[in-house]
C-alpha cells in the first residue's frame, strides 16, 4: 500500500491538528518511537518554538516516547473545547451559498453536540435562506413531511371530493326535496301593512 505523504503541520488548532495526527499515526505505524517523532517533526516547522525541545532529542539521539509527543501535541493543538464551539456556531450558522455546503457545514458541527432532532430541525431551517425557508414553510402547509422533502419524495394528493352522478331520468320528473314550497300567494294587499 502507498500512501501519500502528510501535509506539513501549519500549527492550526482543533480539526486541522486532529487530521495531522491521524495522517502521522497512519504513516508511522510500523516506525519506532524516535522515528515518529522524526517524521512528525520533519512535517512542523523547525523553528516553531513548541517543537525545539524534541527536535534537540531527535539530533542528540536521545530516547523519546512518542506517546509523550503525541500527549504534549493534543494538549497544545487540539480543539479541548470543541462541544462548545460547535454549539456556537450552530446557533450563528446561516446559508450563503449553496444548499449543500450549508447542510454539510451544519451536520459536521450537529454530530459534535449530540442534541435531539427537534432542536436541531429548528436551527437547520432557521439558518436556511428566505426563499428556501418559504418553500419548505410552503410544502409543509401543502401537506409535505420533513422527511419526505429530504428524501425527494413528492407531496402526497389529497383525495378528491366524489363527484355528483348526472340525474337519472326517474329523478327528471320527480321534484326535488330541497325546495321549499308555499302555498299561500303574494299578492299587493298581503304586503300591505295592517292598519
Amino acid at each position: 500500500m502507498v500512501l501519500a505523504k502528510p501535509q506539513p503541520f501549519n500549527r492550526t488548532r482543533g480539526a486541522a491538528a486532529k487530521s495531522f495526527v491521524g495522517q502521522i499515526l497512519l504513516h508511522t505505524v510500523t516506525y519506532p518511537d524516535s522515528s515518529k517523532v522524526a517524521f512528525s517533526i520533519s512535517l512542523m516547522d523547525y523553528a516553531a518554538t513548541w517543537s525545539q525541545p524534541y527536535l534537540m532529542k531527535v539530533f542528540h539521539m536521545e530516547e523519546l516516547a512518542f506517546k509523550k509527543f503525541l500527549d504534549d501535541f493534543k494538549s497544545s493543538f487540539f480543539d479541548h473545547n470543541c462541544q462548545h464551539h460547535a454549539e456556537v456556531t450552530l446557533q450563528s450558522l446561516r446559508q450563503t451559498g449553496r444548499l449543500s455546503a450549508y447542510t454539510q457545514e451544519f451536520n459536521s458541527h450537529a454530530c459534535t453536540v449530540g442534541w435531539a432532532n427537534n432542536p436541531l430541525m429548528s436551527l437547520y431551517q432557521h439558518g436556511l435562506k428566505g426563499n428556501v425557508q418559504l418553500a419548505v414553510a410552503m410544502a409543509l402547509k401543502a401537506g409535505q413531511t420533513i422527511e419526505g422533502i429530504r428524501n425527494g419524495l413528492p407531496t402526497p394528493i389529497p383525495p378528491l371530493a366524489p363527484v355528483p352522478q348526472p340525474p337519472t331520468p326517474m329523478q327528471w320528473t320527480s321534484q326535488p326535496s330541497n325546495l321549499v314550497h308555499t302555498t299561500d300567494s303574494l299578492t299587493p294587499s298581503a304586503l300591505a301593512e295592517p292598519s
